[in-house]
């Protein structure tokens, strides 16, 4: 379960929420947590148009930093980020209905944001458990 106080301080301090996800979950998936940040940073509220909940955005980051595709050949990987992509957007629509922030929170709130926030981390990190 994520760190609220912790969650409740980044917020504070500027950060979205899948800039939040992502730095709960740089030491499981294996990246830094500073350069998350900053690619995340134009992902808030929805790509700032209410869209695709930044929570959702930086679970799928995680684990696209998992899984590693980054090279023409290679299969095993690309096939790994579809298949866990999917497990996690199916999951995480089955908990919450929507993947768009739009639909999941009328105002940009923490207190309503930190279940998405919770669900995000929780689904990466069974995700990668259950490939190892």
């Amino acid at each position: 379960m994520a760190d609220m106080k912790k969650a409740y301080e980044m917020y504070k301090a500027g950060f979205s929420c899948g800039q939040i996800v992502a730095t709960f979950l740089s030491e499981t998936c294996g990246f830094d947590e500073k350069s998350a940040r900053a690619a995340l940073g134009s992902f808030g509220g929805g790509i700032h148009k209410g869209e695709v909940c930044s929570a959702v955005v930086g679970g799928l980051y995680s684990l696209g930093m998992y899984c590693n595709h980054c090279e023409y050949d290679d299969e095993k990987a690309k096939d790994k980020i579809a298949k866990m992509t999917d497990e996690f957007t199916s999951a995480f629509i089955d908990r919450h209905g929507s993947l768009c922030c739009r639909d999941l929170c009328s105002v940009n709130d923490l207190h309503r944001c930190g279940n998405y926030i919770n669900t995000a981390e929780e689904l990466v990190k069974s995700l990668v458990e259950n490939d190892k």
